[in-house]
């Protein structure tokens, strides 16, 4: 996501002619990046989390209230700079890619589910493709954050552990956060990925595993009620 710049530099004037004092100014272009902010968010993001923050996840359980606290730490890090990485596990509809996009709506970066980053990859092959694999892969590995959903959901497993690894690395040297998510048990996950991207993991992750019943289930009950 590109630098947001101020009303003066986009428009090339000087507002303090027009009489705005500078807490005016100030407004103007805190409303002009969250407006930015949102119109990001919407590219990236899928439509039904245009309205998601981490103000509508239901933290009514012990383990939604730790995976909500943890989001926010996470967050409140790579704001400041560091190099981690959030690695979210658990059942299905447990609001994992809920807080993944609200850290996205927050902060910006990139989301994308791992089958159609294979896919992009395997496109990337062919003699006639405008990008190449190494395109795809600076892509990914300079974008500012990246979350990487329903890891290990596709059918092409060996295409998958290969395109995480490259990336994992990628991201790796670059230092650059990352979120991936994935309904396997913390075990299962780590051996999915393989030993040599588990080793750069080491350093940065942390896990957050999401149980109990599906948290799209709660939501439903309770607009229900």
């Amino acid at each position: 996501m590109d630098e947001i710049k101020s009303i003066q530099d986009v428009f090339n004037i000087d507002l303090s002619k027009y009489g705005l004092r500078d807490e005016e100014v100030e407004e103007m272009e805190r409303k002009q990046a969250e407006a930015e902010k949102l119109a990001w968010y919407k590219k990236t993001v899928p439509e039904r989390y245009w309205k998601e923050s981490f103000e509508t996840y239901g933290a009514e359980t012990d383990e939604q209230k730790n995976a909500l606290e943890q989001s926010r730490r996470f967050l409140e890090a790579v704001k400041c700079g560091k190099f981690c990485t959030l690695i979210m596990l658990g059942t299905v509809g447990t609001g994992k890619t809920h807080l993944a996009c609200g850290i996205v709506r927050e902060y910006g970066g990139l989301y994308r589910l791992a089958p159609n980053i294979v896919e992009e990859i395997r496109r990337a092959k062919s003699f006639t493709a405008k990008e190449t694999e190494a395109d795809l892969l600076e892509n990914y590995g300079r974008a500012k954050l990246l979350v990487i959903d329903e890891i290990g959901r596709g059918v092409a497993g060996t295409d998958e552990q290969y395109m995480l690894y490259q990336i994992i690395n990628e991201r790796y040297n670059r230092r650059k956060p990352t979120v991936l998510i994935s309904n396997q048990t913390k075990r299962d996950f780590l051996n999915y990925i393989g030993i040599a991207a588990a080793d750069r993991l080491t350093e940065s992750a942390k896990t957050v595993e999401f149980k109990g019943q599906s948290y799209r289930a709660t939501l439903r009950r309770n607009a229900a009620q």
